[in-house]
């Protein structure tokens, strides 16, 4: 028997009567603030599961299903998160800090304020996903981020290569130090060998006189 207790109080949100949770049912689960830790939980079933403020970090999800999932400031750095499907789920100001997430799908994802940084998003599908993140230094390449919205979304030091960008909206996105060869951007456009520079900071004392 398995008990899942909050992250805090130590209640036990539920009990799984199994020696581990990997490809176990949770649809619709209310777990909230549980604490999922350093478990293999691949192939598990969390389905429109409440997993608001739930720890995740270190956990192998490989192969699960979080679509519709509520993962609103869940914390899920360092996890294994690939070929994962988590389409339509809510995870603002969720943090994926050095996840690896490769062919992960987040298509229609609300992401705003999630932090993704130094992830591995190698051929993740984020498309028409909702994408104003810290992607600083994180690995995107071959991407599919078609008409995803990276409005403000910071993406210092980011891998883009071949990703594809075409009807994505990137308005006052930070693109310092980025690396976009053979990105795909809008009208088919393919982008050649560069690195965006990082804006020259003016000493303060130019802007007298």
């Amino acid at each position: 028997m398995i008990e899942i207790r909050h992250k805090n109080t130590g209640v036990v949100l539920r009990q799984v009567d199994a020696d581990d949770l990997s490809g176990q049912f949770f649809e619709g689960a209310k777990l909230a603030g549980a604490d999922l830790s350093n478990r293999d939980l691949s192939k598990a079933d969390f389905q429109r599961a409440d997993l608001r403020d739930a720890d995740l970090s270190g956990s192998d999800l490989s192969g699960a299903s979080l679509a519709g999932a509520l993962l609103r400031g869940a914390a899920l750095d360092g996890a294994n998160l690939e070929r994962c499907d988590m389409t339509d789920c809510f995870a603002v100001g969720a943090s994926f800090h050095g996840a690896s997430l490769p062919h992960v799908v987040l298509r229609y994802a609300k992401l705003s304020e999630a932090d993704f940084s130094e992830a591995k998003l190698m051929s993740a599908d984020m498309s028409m996903a909702e994408l104003a993140c810290d992607f600083s230094g994180a690995n995107l390449t071959k991407a599919d981020l078609r008409g995803a919205n990276l409005s403000g979304a910071v993406l210092d030091g980011a891998i883009l290569l071949g990703a594809n960008l075409s009807d994505a909206n990137l308005t006052g996105a930070d693109l310092a130090g980025a690396r976009l060869e053979g990105a795909l951007m809008a009208g088919g456009r393919k982008l050649g060998p560069q690195i965006f520079k990082k804006k020259e900071q003016r000493p303060w004392w130019q802007f007298w006189g």
